[in-house]
C-alpha cells in the first residue's frame, strides 16, 4: 500500500512540474544529443528478505516459525548515461547502500519454552546489509514533452555486500556461539522501474521508482548453526525512490 502511494505521489508531482513548465521554453535541448553523460543520485531504499524453509526445519522441534522483517535506508551515488539512439540509453549507475539492519524474527516451540524457562519466545536476529551496488540498465525513452519525459528501464545489477564477515562468523562458532546466518560477500539482483526527465534551465531532475529482487542465495547455510540450519534460502527484495540530477 506504502508502495502505491508513492507511485501517486509521484505522478502528482511530476503533474505539477510539467504544467507549470509547459509555457516555458525548452531547456538543455543539447541534453538529448549527448553520446555521454554523468549525473549524481540520492535515494530512499525500502528492503525485506525473503526466506525459504530447508527440508531440516520439519525435523526440529525448536522453533516454530520465522519471519522477515523490513529496513529502510538511503542510497547515495553517480551515473554514467551512454546514448544508444533516440530511444534508448545504456546506464551504469554505481552506488552506496546504507541498507540498516535487516532481521529475523525466530518464533520458538511451548515445548522448547518449557525445556529453556529463560528463553524469549521471539528472538530478533540482526543481519546488516550495507552494500557496493553496480547497476547495469537499459533505459527505454519516450518522445520529448517540452520539458518533461517518461522512461522505463531494466537491468541486472551486482551487489557487494560489505557486512559480510566470515572471519567474525567463524570466531563466533569457535567460542560455541550460534551467530547470526551469514551472508555472501556478493550477489546478482535484477531490477526494473520507471522514471521521468524533468528539464531545468541548469540540469536535468530524474525522480524514479525501482523494484529489485536477488536472483541467487545471500545466506552461506550452516547445518550446524540452528538459526541458519532451519533456512535453505534468504533473499532480498527492496523498492527504491531515487532523484537523479544529471548534467
Amino acid at each position: 500500500m506504502n508502495f502505491i502511494k508513492r507511485i501517486i505521489l509521484l505522478l502528482y508531482l511530476v503533474t505539477v512540474i510539467n504544467r507549470t513548465t509547459a509555457q516555458e521554453s525548452l531547456n538543455r535541448q543539447e541534453h538529448d544529443m549527448q553520446p555521454f553523460y554523468f549525473g549524481i543520485s540520492v535515494g530512499y531504499n525500502s528492503s525485506t528478505l525473503l526466506t525459504t524453509r530447508h527440508p531440516a526445519f520439519l525435523q526440529q522441534n525448536d522453533i516454530d516459525r520465522i519471519e522477515p522483517h523490513s529496513s529502510n535506508g538511503i542510497e547515495l551515488g553517480f551515473s554514467g548515461t551512454a546514448r544508444l539512439s533516440n530511444r534508448f540509453d545504456l546506464r551504469f549507475a554505481p552506488k552506496l547502500v546504507l541498507g540498516g539492519s535487516k532481521y529475523l524474527s525466530y518464533y520458538f516451540t511451548d515445548e522448547y519454552l518449557q525445556a529453556n524457562p529463560g528463553k524469549q519466545p521471539v528472538e530478533n536476529i540482526k543481519l546488516p546489509a550495507n552494500l557496493l551496488s553496480f547497476p547495469l540498465d537499459l533505459k527505454l525513452k519516450s518522445d520529448r514533452m517540452r520539458n518533461f519525459r517518461v522512461y522505463m528501464f531494466g537491468g541486472l545489477r551486482y551487489d557487494r555486500n560489505l557486512s559480510a564477515n566470515a572471519s567474525e562468523y567463524t570466531a563466533a562458532k569457535q567460542l560455541g556461539q550460534n551467530p547470526p546466518p551469514l551472508f555472501r560477500s556478493y550477489n546478482w539482483a535484477y531490477e526494473g522501474g520507471i522514471g521521468f526527465n524533468i528539464y531545468m534551465p541548469f540540469s536535468v531532475i530524474s525522480p524514479e521508482i525501482k523494484i529489485g529482487r536477488s536472483i541467487g542465495n545471500n545466506q552461506v547455510r550452516d547445518a550446524e548453526n540452528p538459526y541458519s540450519a532451519v533456512l535453505d534460502k534468504i533473499r532480498t527484495q527492496s523498492i527504491v525512490f531515487t532523484i537523479n540530477i544529471e548534467q
